[in-house]
């Protein structure tokens, strides 16, 4: 059997470890241009296969579901979201404020749709379908990312301890995933959102997002001074 093409050439059947990848890469860039359009939901298996101009029968040939297909492009994006987050915390000089740290979080975020969209679905769609190895898969991808920031993280605010940095990321994620779909709606909603009645509802998710480290590490920095003794 052969694959066809998008671009109305055939596929043929990958036998070697390069097609096959080539394969896999082609179904991955065609999930993120579907999830570009129109969000998570607008990449299902029927809109993947036809996007990547193969039949939905031989994704399953490089994927054992839509679910294992989203994750693989979840791992990359949050890999790259967390080594770009990285660098720009390395660029700060010295030992940096909080609002410098803060706009470094939400400058992480520009143009990463992609990753903010699979983000915010992971919880609530993807890992609730997803296999046991999928699952710890999953996990692993959001363990490693997080813990690659701590010591980035503590070198621009060496006053937080490991823990309290551990806990910016994982409160801050929780945001993040939270926001994203408020700021980003559909055409309908977004279309409402621009009655006048609604200007104090609009969310500006870059905005939001600094907004939100800003203030979580002014309380973190409040509770990780020392208390002192009054006076007697």
């Amino acid at each position: 059997m052969e694959e066809s093409k998008r671009d109305g050439t055939d596929w043929q059947r990958a036998r070697r470890p390069d097609q096959v990848e080539e394969r896999r890469n082609a179904i991955l860039s065609a999930t993120s241009r579907l999830i570009e359009k129109a969000g998570v939901p607008a990449a299902g298996l029927t809109a993947i296969a036809k996007e990547a101009g193969l039949s939905k029968a031989n994704l399953y040939r490089y994927f054992e579901s839509r679910e294992a297909i989203l994750l693989e492009l979840f791992e990359s994006e949050i890999a790259a979201w967390s080594n770009h987050f990285a660098k720009l915390l390395g660029g700060l000089t010295g030992p940096a404020d909080i609002a410098a740290v803060a706009q470094a979080v939400a400058d992480s975020l520009q143009d990463r749709e992609i990753y903010c969209s699979l983000f915010s679905a992971l919880a609530p769609d993807l890992e609730s379908r997803l296999s046991e190895p999928l699952l710890i898969r999953s996990r692993r991808s959001l363990r490693e990312a997080f813990v690659g920031l701590i010591e980035p993280l503590r070198s621009a605010l060496p006053h937080l301890s490991k823990s309290q940095l551990n806990e910016f990321l994982t409160m801050h994620a929780m945001f993040q995933a939270g926001i994203w779909s408020h700021a980003t709606p559909g055409k309908a909603l977004a279309e409402v959102m621009e009655r006048e009645e609604f200007i104090g509802m609009r969310m500006n998710f870059p905005e939001r997002v600094r907004w939100h480290a800003l203030i979580l590490l002014m309380g973190l920095e409040s509770v990780s001074q020392p208390r002192v003794k009054p006076a007697e």
